[in-house]
């Protein structure tokens, strides 16, 4: 008793490291492939309850052949195998449950399936021959466990009275790696044949979806053919149905003779032309939109069809139909057409069309200036008729009885030669646009002009495929700018002072702008090839007062009235001084000269001297000798000195200057017999006024009323 209590704890030892190396096989891949299968188990569960009860019976009869055997293995190995045999055998068999239990629910898995896949493909007798195989090696846990622990015992007790504990512990160690060994080797087996099963089950599965595959693809191909057959078919009877339609009416978009007639039949063609030809009018489509007509009746239009649409029925091929149906038909039938051509002729005299002198010319689209940007500006059609076709068109009109004519597509105008999608004008449009940078700006002394692209409009010139400025158009560019706002030498429009502001024309070679057109075209054709935007200014000889207002006079100037005899003066448009003067004498022919001039000198004091001549005196000389003796002798002189306080001279030797050292009265009529000599007197105010106010470039106007009639 005390033996067996020991063994006991030995034995539970065995199990465990037993356990741990069964353990130790991995089924991790029987376990994937069975996965794959458990939806259809499912499928077979029931089937496989309803043969559980079988299974199990069969299996209890193997159990008890199995029990049997042991048996009779025990009492063989007692008699002819040592003690550490029947130990071996012990353990072994212990051992077995314990690998058993742990391989027993992926054994019922596969032996489910198996049973399910069996049933399947082989009969009933086969099935249990194979559920017979498997039971051996699947009996229950309980089943195995009862039996163990029986034989367990009875050899215990056989074992504990023939060996010693020493040969227990060193039989022990070795049959537990004889059993761990054997365990792996069945682990081995077992996990082949469930992988082979496995195997064996995705075969035939693929095997059915390729079959189901292939029978769906047969029956996919045979609808198809049904499919096509049947749309064929309705082709065919569409093709004959739309032939012996079309064969009879003409189609959606039909004109005989300029008339109407789509989806008509040949005989309501017919009326529907009858009706037409009573009422006949040519309507001409002019190139400007309007609509001209001439009415049968007005001139005694008489027309007869030379024969039926049958003809034109023919030339639609209704055998064609489904590529004509959408296409536009015009149809032609001879037609006797008479009218009185005195009539016509006589319309013909009464449209405006034909007026010569109401004709517009066509015109080619052009590169040109819009909005300050270069554009391409669109060709104008005009609308001049070349008669003779004109003429022609209607005569052809009327003769083939047709109802409208466009006499722009009949050639009956003439038209422009450049439109303005033309290629060529596209190419120069681009080749000037890379100048739309280069803004010039002009200014011309207080006057600023931006003439933006329509200077590049001017300067321009093309060279092979691309423009570049041309010198010589600058040039030519500047001189018309020159003519445009020089003033010297040119006659101004100027308001008087004098009765309510009176106009009197003004010229003068003194005073104005003349412009360096060298100088200035120079600049300005380098600023135009930089394609920059700049600002040029314009270079003068000469300037005037200003190039904005009425003249380039502005409003600071000195104005002398000859007819009046008055001088008045404005700085900045504000009256300085006004008062009478003495001008030159007109008796004499000294009278002072008209015009438009420019303070040139300014000198306080001064004398004021005439021309130099020669004048010969008798003078009384010593000779040699010492002794006096007269002789004569000639010198230069001048005709007048007159010494003056403020002299402002503008025109040469003519000025104005204060008088005062020798005349006390000024104005009214005394410059014609008792004037100067040319230039004008004034009171010594006035010429004080004048002197401290003006300076050098300063305007001088100086004018009769009435030049002509001058005194």
């Amino acid at each position: 008793m005390d033996d067996k209590k020991k063994n006991v704890p030995e034995e539970t030892k065995e199990l465990d490291d037993l356990e741990g190396v069964i353990e130790v096989v991995d089924f991790s891949d029987i376990r994937s492939a069975l996965n794959k299968l458990d939806e259809k188990k499912a499928a077979l569960d029931q089937e496989k309850k309803e043969k559980e009860a079988e299974t199990k019976e069969k299996a209890s009869e193997v159990k008890d052949s199995k029990a049997e055997k042991t048996s009779l293995d025990k009492k063989e190995t007692e008699k002819n195998e040592p003690v550490s045999d029947v130990k071996d055998l012990k353990k072994t068999e212990k051992n077995e449950p314990v690998l058993d239990v742990k391989d027993s629910k992926e054994e019922n898995k596969i032996s489910d399936k198996k049973e399910s896949e069996e049933e399947n493909k082989a009969s009933d007798k086969k099935e249990a021959k194979e559920e017979d195989k498997a039971s051996d090696k699947k009996e229950t846990k309980e089943e195995d466990k009862a039996s163990d622990k029986k034989e367990t015992k009875e050899e215990d007790k056989a074992s504990d009275k023939k060996e010693s504990k020493e040969e227990n512990k060193t039989t022990d160690k070795k049959d537990t790696k004889e059993a761990t060994n054997k365990a792996i080797s069945q682990s081995k087996r077992l996990a082949d044949a469930k992988a082979a099963e496995a195997e064996k089950m995705m075969s035939a599965t693929t095997e059915t979806t390729s079959n189901a595959t292939n029978k769906k693809e047969k029956k996919g191909k045979k609808g198809l053919a049904i499919f096509f057959g049947v749309f064929a078919s309705l082709i065919v009877v569409a093709y004959v149905a739309g032939f012996v339609y079309f064969s009879n009416y003409f189609y959606p978009d039909v004109a005989i003779n300029g008339t109407n007639v789509s989806n008509m039949d040949k005989a309501t063609a017919q009326k529907t032309l009858n009706d037409f030809y009573k009422d006949y009018v040519l309507t001409m489509e002019t190139i400007d939109g309007k609509q001209v007509t001439i009415v049968g009746t007005d001139i005694e239009m008489n027309i007869k069809l030379q024969e039926d649409l049958s003809k034109c029925l023919k030339e639609q091929e209704a055998y064609l139909w489904f590529m004509n149906l959408m296409k536009h038909h015009d149809y032609s039938i001879g037609a006797n057409a008479t009218w009185n051509e005195d009539a016509l002729e006589s319309i013909y005299k009464d449209m405006k069309m034909l007026d010569k002198k109401l004709m517009t010319a066509p015109k080619d689209a052009y590169i040109g200036v819009e909005d300050g940007k270069f554009a391409i500006i669109k060709e104008d059609m005009g609308t001049t008729l070349i008669v003779d076709n004109f003429k022609t068109t209607v005569n052809d009109s009327l003769s083939g009885v047709v109802a409208t004519v466009n006499l722009k597509d009949a050639g009956c105008y003439e038209l422009p030669k450049v439109y303005q999608d033309d290629a060529t004008l596209t190419a120069d449009f681009a080749s000037m646009s890379e100048f739309a940078g280069g803004v010039i700006t002009l200014q011309l002394d207080d006057l600023t002009l931006e003439p933006g692209m329509e200077l590049y409009d001017e300067v321009l010139q093309k060279n092979g495929d691309s423009y570049t400025v041309s010198k010589t158009k600058v040039q030519n560019y500047v001189k018309e700018l020159a003519a445009q706002y020089d003033t010297m030498g040119t006659e101004r429009t100027f308001t008087s002072s004098f009765e309510n502001g009176r106009i009197v024309k003004v010229a003068g070679s003194a005073f104005g702008y003349e412009m360096d057109q060298e100088a200035t075209a120079n600049a300005l054709y380098t600023a135009l090839q930089s394609k920059k935007a700049t600002t040029v200014e314009a270079i003068f000889k000469t300037k005037g007062y200003t190039l904005q207002g009425e003249n380039d006079i502005g409003d600071t100037y000195i104005e002398v009235n000859l007819s009046l005899q008055k001088v008045v003066a404005y700085k900045d448009g504000k009256k300085i001084v006004e008062g009478d003067c003495v001008s030159g004498k007109e008796a004499t022919g000294d009278g002072t000269c008209l015009g438009l001039y420019k303070i040139q000198d300014k000198l306080s004091p001064t004398v004021l001297r005439g021309k130099q001549k020669q004048v010969t005196k008798t003078v009384t000389k010593k000779n040699k000798k010492g002794k006096k003796v007269k002789v004569k002798e000639t010198k230069m002189e001048y005709e007048y000195e007159s010494p003056v306080t403020f002299w402002l001279q503008f025109n040469g030797g003519y000025g104005l200057h204060d008088a005062a050292g020798w005349r006390s009265v000024y104005g009214g009529s005394i410059y014609y017999y008792s004037g100067s000599h040319g230039c004008v007197n004034l009171p010594y105010d006035v010429a004080k006024k004048l002197y401290e106010n003006f300076e050098l470039e300063d305007p001088v106007v100086v004018y009769f009323w009435d030049n002509e009639n001058r005194k």
